[in-house]
């Protein structure tokens, strides 16, 4: 009783691109990235730990100001309540202005937080750069949405 219908594709079948832009039309990875920024001041504090900031560099001035590695928790909660925000957007039906809000939010944090989070390597930091890939992908889908109108 097996069906050879090639209208129903099943969903392991798809590719992982399909996939994740059909998910765009959701505010899940909005959401999914709001919970990310918003978990950052407790999982990953910003402030990196005087040994590492001390190495290389006189005793004197690793004192004088503190080493910021990956976002400040005042720059993850702006941007995780910006996502929650486009994430209710979305929910709320507006697709289009959801999407364009989604991307320039996602666009920002990049600009502001990209760089950084490559520089955390250096001290064994992950999750700044896992910050920065989910709003490059969220840049990227919802972008694609946003400008291509819902035909995507």
């Amino acid at each position: 009783m097996s069906s050879n219908s090639s209208d129903s594709q099943p969903v392991a079948s798809q590719g992982l691109l399909a996939q994740l832009t059909e998910l765009s039309s959701t505010p899940y990875p909005a959401l999914a990235n709001s919970a990310l920024l918003l978990a950052t001041p407790v999982v990953s504090p910003a402030v990196a730990s005087p040994t590492a900031v001390a190495n290389g560099r006189s005793f004197w001035t690793s004192f004088s100001r503190p080493k910021y590695v990956g976002p400040s928790s005042k720059t993850a909660l702006l941007f995780g309540a910006a996502q929650a925000l486009g994430g209710w957007i979305i929910y709320d039906g507006d697709l289009e202005s959801g999407s364009g809000f989604l991307a320039a939010w996602s666009a920002l944090y990049l600009i502001v937080g990209g760089r950084g989070s490559v520089k955390a390597l250096r001290y064994g930091r992950v999750w700044p750069l896992l910050l920065s890939s989910a709003a490059f992908t969220n840049t990227y889908f919802y972008g694609r949405r946003f400008i291509a109108g819902g035909f995507v």
